[in-house]
């Protein structure tokens, strides 16, 4: 069975902890993995009922969770003290970047993004072996997403020439004619959520989209739409982030753009469905991770 953890920043080859004690590595000491299965500290306030025993009901909305902190128990073996300093200076590498956490556990494969990192490392000098130390990374965004996205495109329909219309020059009819009639070319994508935590999905629209674009979502019985009305071009694809309920364009923010904001999260067993609604030659990105909190 599979056990590891990976650690990465951009730029840079992962740095691996193997789960069984093998020479010349970086291993997962006995103390495991701290804070990587477990929930992080539960964010709710509380209201104390003046009259009777407890608390007024918390509703489900309410109930959110603090960051992440993660503690790595760690060792080195190596069959010389240079490559045992070769092991440790590839963590080292890590202070001052964005840390990426991957762990491995048999069939599950999740990661965390975007935290920092602090090394302690034991003291005491042997040759080919570094004694029981830890790593602490602090995730801002708690939650664990699978390593591999569900991702996939939904397309539009493509408006069809064929009919009648007036010639502008001369008052007559023009060839050829036109009715604009849309085909049966739109496609629908479907974002699974096998986690255990409700997933923020994102949408990435590209194509030709003059008035801009709008999207249909549908999950677990609701509906809502997500309508952008600004012009989008081939070459500057518009970003839609559920997490953060923005809309940007080259890292520039343009939510601003949009007009409506039914954002849905998936929640956990379910599926979202996205259908793009505005005929035209564009298309939109879809991605989403199973998501464990």
């Amino acid at each position: 069975m599979a056990y590891f953890a990976e650690l990465s920043a951009s730029g840079l080859e992962p740095v691996r902890f193997e789960g069984s004690g093998d020479l010349d590595c970086l291993c997962i000491a006995k103390g495991g993995i701290e804070g990587w299965w477990s929930t992080p500290a539960a964010k709710v306030n509380v209201t104390a009922r003046g009259q009777g025993d407890g608390g007024h009901d918390v509703s489900e909305d309410d109930i959110s969770y603090a960051s992440r902190t993660v503690t790595l128990h760690w060792n080195a073996n190596a069959s010389s003290r240079d490559a045992l300093l070769a092991l440790t200076d590839s963590v080292r590498r890590l202070v001052h970047r964005q840390v990426r956490m991957r762990v491995v556990d048999g069939t599950e494969d999740t990661c965390c993004s975007g935290g920092y990192m602090v090394l302690t490392q034991q003291p005491d000098y042997r040759s080919g072996s570094i004694a029981d130390s830890t790593i602490t990374i602090v995730f801002e965004r708690p939650e664990r997403l699978s390593s591999l996205a569900h991702s996939g495109e939904a397309r539009a329909s493509v408006v069809q020439a064929g009919g009648l219309s007036y010639g502008a020059a001369n008052g007559g009819l023009a060839y050829p004619l036109q009715y604009g009639v849309a085909s049966d070319g739109a496609t629908v994508m479907r974002l699974p959520n096998q986690g255990t935590s409700r997933a923020y999905p994102t949408y990435t629209l590209c194509g030709e989209w003059p008035d801009g674009c709008t999207l249909r979502l549908a999950c677990d019985g609701r509906n809502s739409t997500i309508a952008y009305l600004r012009a989008i071009h081939t070459g500057t694809p518009v970003l839609l982030d559920t997490r953060s309920r923005t809309a940007t364009m080259g890292g520039v923010d343009v939510t601003s753009g949009l007009s409506q904001r039914g954002w849905m999260t998936i929640p956990a067993g379910k599926s979202l469905t996205v259908n793009l609604a505005t005929a035209g030659s564009g298309w939109v990105s879809c991605s989403s991770h199973d998501t464990y909190i």
